[in-house]
């Protein structure tokens, strides 16, 4: 299955009216012939790639890498987002749908990046858009994606 593909159905997934959970949107997608590091990329990635789009025009700093938890307890070194090309890809899908969707259509996905609650909270308790700035995230899932019980 080609990458435009797969972001296309993890997103369709992700906007479902049934609200799947991250490890459901991941096994739809690897039962749908999506290869598992690809599925659990689109599932980390695409709610921080949309979160961002949402969040583009306002000052609010992102950073431009991310952390991986690892196996052993540690931390990986950072990683750039853009020397991924699954997030690359999924960067240009969420910029080209951002033309044709509506509104809520991109928070159905911003919603579920832990950066989008975060911001809204603070926004909630008065913090100013300039004034938020996110540390590197830390991902938890394995590089090659959960296993799951088939």
């Amino acid at each position: 299955m080609r990458l435009h593909q797969a972001i296309g159905h993890a997103v369709a997934l992700m906007r479902s009216p049934a609200s799947l959970a991250e490890l459901s949107v991941y096994k739809a997608l690897v039962e749908r012939g999506v290869e598992r590091h690809v599925a659990a990329r689109l599932v980390e990635f695409l709610p921080m790639v949309y979160c961002r789009l949402v969040l583009a025009k306002t000052a609010v700093r992102f950073p431009d890498a991310y952390r991986r938890a690892l196996s052993d307890g540690n931390l990986s070194a950072p990683i750039q987002f853009s020397a991924d090309s699954i997030w690359n890809e999924a960067v240009a899908f969420a910029k080209a749908e951002a033309d044709s969707v509506m509104g809520r259509e991109l928070l159905a996905i911003a919603g579920r990046s832990a950066e989008f609650d975060a911001a809204n909270k603070l926004l909630n308790g008065g913090t100013k858009l300039e004034d938020i700035r996110f540390t590197v995230p830390v991902l938890l899932w394995p590089a090659s994606g959960p296993e799951f019980d088939s």
